[in-house]
């Protein structure tokens, strides 16, 4: 009888136990350090859409995390897929990353975009068109299912991290720089002269962020309640407030942090002023037209 009451005593403790360990578990998370302005890595910590976005939602579902900057956006991903870290604030869904990867509902669209130094411009109504010429892009980027397998099978492109990236193509070093729209933006508004750049259109097409949580994670048990509040998020306008808040300030950081481009911002002229004051204007538009046309996500969010 006593053998029974301390057999029941053992259960009840590993039971007990493993209910604390699992109330007390700290979820890990991390991102791309080099995806501005969803996600980058800013005095040691992570800054940026994503972030701000699961922390409003762990917060409100009281889910206990730790933030990880891991510099290399490939390791990210390998670490995710060992298991290693639980949820990336940020990522284009593909069938290499629904291996290992729950998703969330969509909650930002993203197009990719050609860009190219001003002056070297080309005919870009085809994919086909990149073929033949030297390109770069930022280590660990996916553009799509589709694009990246034509990528892979077609065209020369090298990885580097996205500054080293925009160095080779204002070196002409390389032809064109693949890089989504919205940090294309930036630089567009940013370079200027000599170094200026262009946007090729069309898009090579739009994708959609996701949270994204490793399959063998108990966090992906919450998987429903975190997109029940995240369709809230996006639904009320918390998503387009972050991203228009962050894009602003990724561009003044940038250009404050740069001295090729602070030298140049105490050089314009009134009308350069003026005119960088309607591209941006223009660039702010576009956004906003895009987070109002939500492609891909659920009308609750639209």
């Amino acid at each position: 009888m006593n053998y029974y009451k301390a057999l029941l005593a053992i259960v009840f403790w590993l039971v007990f136990s493993s209910s604390i360990a699992c109330a007390e578990k700290t979820y890990i998370i991390s991102g791309n350090s080099h995806a501005p302005p969803v996600v980058w890595a800013e005095q040691s910590r992570l800054s940026g859409v994503g972030p701000d976005l699961v922390s409003k939602i762990f917060d409100e579902l009281s889910i206990p995390y730790e933030v990880r900057v891991i510099d290399d956006w490939s390791k990210v991903q390998q670490e995710a897929e060992a298991g290693t870290i639980d949820l990336i604030v940020s990522a284009f869904r593909n069938k290499q990353r629904e291996g290992y990867l729950n998703f969330s509902i969509p909650y930002l669209p993203e197009p990719s975009v050609v860009l190219v130094r001003k002056g070297t411009e080309f005919e870009f109504s085809k994919w086909s068109a990149l073929k033949g010429k030297k390109g770069v892009a930022g280590s660990g980027e996916s553009f799509g299912q589709e694009f990246d397998a034509f990528l892979k099978d077609n065209l020369d492109v090298s990885f580097f991290t996205l500054e080293r990236a925009v160095q080779e193509l204002a070196l002409g070093k390389a032809d064109y720089l693949i890089i989504d729209y919205y940090t294309a933006l930036i630089y567009t508004y940013l370079l200027q002269g000599e170094q200026a750049v262009t946007i090729l259109e069309p898009s090579i097409g739009t994708e959609n962020f996701h949270l994204a949580i490793a399959k063998n994670s108990p966090l992906s048990g919450r998987l429903a309640d975190i997109n029940r509040v995240l369709a809230e998020q996006i639904a009320g306008g918390v998503v387009t407030e972050l991203f228009m808040t962050h894009y602003e300030r990724w561009e003044r950081i940038l250009e404050q942090q740069s001295e090729f481009f602070g030298k140049l911002a105490a050089e314009r002229t009134a009308e350069q002023r003026s005119y960088l004051e309607e591209q941006g204007e223009l660039a702010r538009q576009s956004i906003i037209k895009l987070m109002v046309d939500r492609e891909g996500l659920p009308a609750a969010a639209r």
